[in-house]
């Protein structure tokens, strides 16, 4: 075993709802470093069958989601290459009440490195509305009709 290697902390599911453009990422924290390694590999995963250039991210977070700023730093790279893919915009959903003031000043320091538009929500429902909107909004402004295939 390699000492010198930890294993990750935290966990990540991942899925992309075709039909609203979403990527529902579900986390569970604290994070590491190896956790932020973890997530490219489920998440980029799901990326990868993205095929629209606007969509957003909604992330359930549960339990305590700090890190430590290697992996912070990390984050915000993973934020970058996902905004070159077509990431328009990002609502994230904070479950654990302890905390919140920590937990948003950590994604913050993620998502303000970026162009990408995100917002805090207490609510899933909340969050996804707000990234429908944001989504149709950027599908429209590219001229893209999500149904053009239905119709045919």
């Amino acid at each position: 075993m390699d000492i010198d290697k930890f294993s990750a902390h935290g966990e990540v599911h991942a899925h992309f709802q075709v039909e609203q453009n979403i990527l529902h990422i579900d986390l569970v924290g604290p994070f590491n470093l190896e956790f932020m390694q973890k997530y490219e590999r489920v998440v980029g995963a799901q990326r990868k069958n993205i095929d629209t250039p606007c969509w957003g991210s909604l992330v359930n977070v549960h339990g305590l989601a700090l890190a430590p700023m290697e992996a912070t730093n990390a984050g915000q790279e993973i934020v970058s290459k996902a905004v070159a893919l077509g990431l328009i915009a990002t609502a994230v959903v904070l479950h654990e009440p302890e905390g919140v003031a920590m937990q948003k000043k950590f994604w913050s320091r993620v998502y303000e490195s970026s162009t990408l538009a995100f917002e805090y929500f207490d609510d899933t429902a909340q969050a996804a509305l707000w990234l429908s909107e944001k989504v149709l909004a950027c599908l429209q402004a590219h001229n893209v009709n999500q149904f053009n295939n239905a119709r045919r």
